[in-house]
């Protein structure tokens, strides 16, 4: 039953003791103090020097570290191999299709603020969206490649340095989920910040062509608004002077500009 729990890794042995990822079962435990090992309570484990092992799960041991080697052989060659490709992986990443759908749904909504003025906008040429689209694109594979750059080879590092230090696969496993979880909230992060400068932009200068040359600061007053963006709420500024949004950076700009801002800006003229 040890045997089997050790290849299954439910069982692992380390500073000379047998600990149980979960819990051991009846018959492991009777086992082990047969062997004469020992209960610890404050490391729960149960103790045996390893020159007090059993020639079986000697040998055990030793199938678990060849097939531990193997996997983290196998993480180092995947890593080694998304660094090497990871510029051409990038290059071939195109967001075409939901800045498209993004567009159409920013078109529609430009169209309902220019109706309740009596405005008539004409829609984005394919040209526009186009054009729209490789600059997304681009600046999207920008921050990816960046990021890249930097985690890739620090997670070859993290992975050698678990390994040097005697740490189990597991450990592997959870740091590299922790990575891939890191990876995949920057990446929404990333996407929905470039989104909204994207609208923003686009309203900007759609409303600009029709004569609007000011605008509203709207800002959601929910408690998560940022105390600048809520002195901002309801003030008037012009499209190419636009307030800091940013008191850090001294960044100006306008709402939906800077990350996680949720602020619109509604159209505005003297005439209104």
């Amino acid at each position: 039953v040890i045997t089997q729990a050790l290849l299954k890794g439910t069982i692992v042995y380390e500073q000379n003791g047998f600990k149980a990822i979960d819990k051991f079962t009846n018959a492991q435990s009777k086992l082990l103090q047969k062997w004469g090992a020992v209960w610890d309570k404050w490391t729960r484990s149960w103790k045996l020097p390893y020159s007090k092992l059993p020639q079986h799960i000697l040998v055990a041991l030793a199938a678990n570290r060849n097939l531990t080697q193997q996997k983290v052989n196998h993480i180092q060659k995947f890593l080694e191999e998304l660094q090497a490709n990871w510029e051409t992986a990038v290059q071939t990443m195109t967001f075409h299709d939901e800045v498209m759908t993004v567009l159409d749904d920013a078109g529609n909504e430009i169209q309902k603020v220019f109706k309740r003025v009596n405005v008539i906008t004409p829609e984005l040429s394919e040209e526009d969206k186009q054009e729209i689209s490789r600059t997304y694109t681009n600046n999207m594979n920008y921050y990816i490649k960046s990021f890249g750059d930097e985690r890739i080879p620090l997670m070859r590092q993290k992975v050698q340095e678990l390994v040097l230090n005697g740490n189990r696969f597991s450990e592997v496993e959870k740091m590299l989920n922790r990575e891939f979880n890191v990876w995949g909230n920057k990446a929404k992060f990333l996407a929905q910040n470039e989104t909204n400068i994207m609208l923003a932009e686009l309203k900007k200068v759609e409303y600009q062509k029709q004569g609007f040359d000011m605008f509203i600061w709207r800002t959601i007053t929910d408690g998560r608004e940022r105390e600048l963006h809520r002195h901002l709420n309801g003030r008037v500024f012009r499209y190419d002077d636009p307030p800091i949004i940013d008191l850090k950076t001294g960044q100006r700009g306008l709402p939906g500009q800077t990350y996680n801002c949720r602020c619109e800006a509604v159209p505005y003229t003297e005439n209104n």
